[in-house]
């Protein structure tokens, strides 16, 4: 706490941090955030956070150093629920113990304008958030690099039901609905015309020398298990 202006947050200076603040106002509002956990930093500047799970994902609270505010993120598996920042404990409070108690996203950021959907998250709680998330990265100009790529894959026909991400040059396609055991690779191109395939649940590599190759161990690598 001693990175933050007590000013800005005299009731969680009060209260002895964030956690308990979050505790005692969530029983104040009889309110049920279930296990509250958090990762205090001792090093200066560091900001305090938050978190706690649900059903739908883990929801995190950072505070803000040069203004009161509370930014909060809900994150599923690979996507954004809903994001956004308030400088009211109380509003902050209410709005996870609803997304807890399984609010739905609509209703979400319509009752607590601070919070914004994410791209896929009317989409992840009403359908298949699958072919969405492909026609995002074959078409947002965002991923004109990576796009060859991109096309190379979706075009094999293998590999359209596994959910695809992008992260720094890699593309990575993980299957849906497994969250304990699931299937995982990532391709990344690499100088020479080779790639480089991981298999992200057994942490295993294979780096096959032209992109057929590689279309081919990733699709051994996802249905290897099946």
């Amino acid at each position: 706490m001693n990175a933050l202006d007590s000013a800005l947050y005299p009731d969680l200076f009060a209260a002895g941090g964030l956690i308990a603040a979050m505790e005692l106002a969530s029983e104040k509002k009889n309110l049920d955030l279930g296990r509250l956990y958090s990762h205090y930093a001792s090093e200066p500047g560091r900001l305090v956070t938050a978190g706690l799970d649900s059903s739908r994902g883990r929801a995190s609270v950072q505070l803000g150093s040069q203004s009161r505010t509370f930014y909060v993120a809900i994150r599923g598996d690979g996507f954004t629920w809903a994001e956004g920042a308030t400088d009211d404990l109380g509003d902050l409070i209410e709005a996870l113990a609803a997304w807890r108690d399984g609010i739905s996203i609509g209703d979400f950021v319509e009752k607590f304008h601070f919070m914004t959907p994410g791209r896929l998250a009317r989409i992840r709680e009403s359908g298949d958030p699958v072919p969405a998330q492909w026609n995002w990265l074959r078409t947002a100009e965002e991923f004109h690099d990576e796009r060859s790529l991109v096309e190379a894959f979706y075009a094999d026909g293998r590999f359209n039901r596994f959910f695809p991400i992008l992260s720094h040059g890699a593309l990575r396609l993980r299957s849906v609905g497994l969250q304990q055991k699931a299937r995982e690779v990532s391709v990344t191109p690499l100088s020479g015309g080779s790639y480089r395939v991981e298999n992200l649940r057994l942490l295993d590599s294979a780096f096959p020398e032209s992109l057929k190759k590689a279309l081919d161990v990733a699709s051994e690598v996802l249905v290897s298990d099946e």
